[in-house]
Formats: structure tokens, C-alpha cells, sequence
């Protein structure tokens, strides 16, 4: 039996996100020396290009040494801007999930709805 998941994945791009958000762990980090520009590889097996702004936040919330992005858990989502012709484009933006010290532990993503209700 051969393993599919390599022929499956690939550098995640604004339209592979269309179906909503992702959460993804990382599990490597490594810089691409063509694009100049650390790329994330996922436990999905997905791998993205971490440009500028990317980088600033996971540096914030992480440390700015890319061992200490491997084990985070991430949330993965379409954002939008606006490039200096004034053309809106998709771009895919990132917000932590795990903590600092939650590395490597199962996180389990928070609710958006706070009202939920526990049946007694």
C-alpha cells in the first residue's frame, strides 16, 4: 500500500481556504532559498509560504528562532488587502492558537459562541 498524502498536499494558496478556516500544527520550518522565504510545513502534510507579515506574528507570539514555531498550533484563514494599484486581493492570514508554552500539547479550538448551553 502506498502512502497518497504527499501527492495530496502542497503550498496552501488564499483559494485552497474558500471551504473557511484551518487549524494546522507545525512541524517544520525551513527557508526556501528561490523565494527567500521561511516556509511551514503542516501535520496535514500542507506546507506555506510564512511571508513578512506572517513571520511578524508568529514571531511575536512564538520567539523570532524557528524551533520555536515547530509544535504550534495555528489557525489559517483568508484575509484581504489592498495592493498600490487599489486592487483587492485574497492573502492568507494567521492567528495563534497554542500559547507560548502550549507547545506541542493538544489544543482544542475555542468556541465562538459563548453561550452555549450544557444540558444538566
Amino acid at each position: 500500500m502506498a502512502d497518497m498524502k504527499k501527492y495530496a498536499s502542497g503550498l496552501l494558496r488564499p483559494e485552497d481556504l474558500q471551504g473557511g478556516t484551518r487549524i494546522e500544527k507545525i512541524i517544520n520550518v525551513y527557508v526556501n532559498e528561490r523565494l527567500n522565504a521561511p516556509i511551514l510545513t503542516f501535520e496535514s502534510g500542507d506546507e506555506m509560504v510564512a511571508w513578512n507579515s506572517i513571520c511578524r506574528v508568529l514571531g511575536r507570539e512564538y520567539g523570532y528562532e524557528s524551533d520555536e514555531w515547530v509544535g504550534h498550533t495555528i489557525e489559517i484563514s483568508i484575509g484581504i488587502y489592498t495592493n498600490k494599484d487599489g486592487e483587492q486581493k485574497e492573502n492568507i492570514i494567521v492567528k495563534p492558537v497554542s500559547s507560548r508554552d502550549q507547545k506541542d500539547k493538544e489544543v482544542v479550538p475555542r468556541s465562538k459562541d459563548l453561550d452555549d448551553q450544557i444540558p444538566f
